[in-house]
């Protein structure tokens, strides 16, 4: 990545509105827990409680931020779902390690002197992006401390890689520690906030720039069987059918069917996924969309050499509605097509 593109990524966070309002709802929890520990011990309790449902929820947002930006997705919505201690667990990991990597600080610090934390906290900076990049990418706690997996993921970034580090240094520098002696503390938090969210925005774009996400070879995450994972993808499926449904029902059937291209072009076997979500719109209480994206489909299937899959998906759409055509740009091709297999049937459809 050019110098250019790393002070862009620097801003980030506070040019992505979702991002922005982000910092502003975690930075104030967080000032609101310091006031509630200072004012005694009930609130203290309180405070605590509070601190630790903040934390745990924006180590969990950090992640999926930090997937969402390796993938080139969309920024995630910091939604209800992320101050739950039960959900993905996996995504709390770096929390462990945070935890374990302040606890050995502080017996180096009893034991050596605080200034014997340096390489500690050389190490920790070197190697924790990594950590999290694999993480964020396989879901699986044990490939992120993986040293082979922690090597690849950095050789893969490259020279980028070092920028990570780098970079969050000279904000930390620039805005933490002035901040602490001249800003309210309120906006002190904001601007920690700030910089641990530029700890993950930062190493998905790395991430993300240099392909990693898609050419690194990692194990399959664990817990993570094949079923399991093809139980993931179909509810994924059926988020993004609802959502489409939802643009549909409304009149916006454009909107609809961008919502599911834009997640056919991160679907790992685009064709299976082209023929769910027709059959998935072919349950629709309306099915003239569904006929409308069966267009679509058989021009897919058409126009990557997969006859099979197109004759199949010609031969619904007319059980369906025997009106139905191909795209007029299409239409030749169709008739070609049921020529070269001997669809007698289909062709004489095509041809009316």
């Amino acid at each position: 990545m050019r110098p250019t593109e790393i002070a862009r990524e620097a801003l980030f966070p506070l040019t992505d509105l979702t991002v922005v309002m982000t910092i502003i709802i975690f930075g104030s929890l967080f000032w609101l827990a310091s006031v509630l520990l200072a004012l005694g011990p009930l609130f203290m309790i309180v405070g605590l409680l509070l601190g630790m449902g903040i934390v745990t929820a924006l180590i969990r947002y950090a992640i999926y931020l930090l997937e969402a930006r390796a993938h080139g997705k969309k920024t995630p919505v910091a939604d209800i779902g992320i101050f739950s201690f039960f959900d993905d667990l996996w995504a709390l990991f770096p929390l462990l390690l945070l935890a374990g990597m302040a606890g050995l600080g502080m017996l180096v610090a009893a034991h050596f002197g605080p200034v014997c934390n340096l390489p500690l906290l050389i190490v920790l900076s070197l190697f924790f992006p990594a950590s999290v990049a694999v993480l964020g990418i396989t879901h699986s706690p044990l490939a992120s401390v993986n040293p082979v997996s922690l090597s690849r993921m950095i050789r893969a970034c490259g020279i980028s890689y070092l920028w990570i580090p780098l970079l969050l240094t000279i904000v930390f520098l620039a805005a933490w520690f002035p901040g602490r002696e001249v800003l309210p503390g309120f906006v002190t938090y904001l601007l920690g906030t700030y910089v641990f969210l530029l700890l993950f925005t930062l190493t998905g774009a790395v991430v993300h720039a240099s392909g990693v996400a898609r050419e690194v070879s990692v194990d399959m995450p664990a817990g993570q069987t094949a079923s399991t994972l093809a139980d993931a993808l179909l509810a994924e499926r059926r988020k993004v059918a609802n959502h489409a449904y939802g643009f549909v029902s409304r009149g916006n059937r454009d909107g609809g069917f961008k919502h599911i291209r834009q997640w056919l072009a991160t679907e790992p076997d685009p064709d299976d996924a082209v023929q769910w979500f027709l059959n998935e719109m072919l349950t629709w209480e309306k099915k003239e969309s569904a006929l409308f994206f069966g267009q679509e489909c058989f021009a897919h299937f058409l126009h990557h050499g997969e006859d099979t899959l197109a004759l199949k998906t010609a031969t619904r759409c007319l059980y369906e509605d025997p009106r139905w055509r191909p795209r007029a740009q299409d239409r030749q091709h169709a008739i070609d097509l049921a020529q070269r297999h001997a669809r007698g049937d289909l062709l004489e459809s095509l041809r009316d």
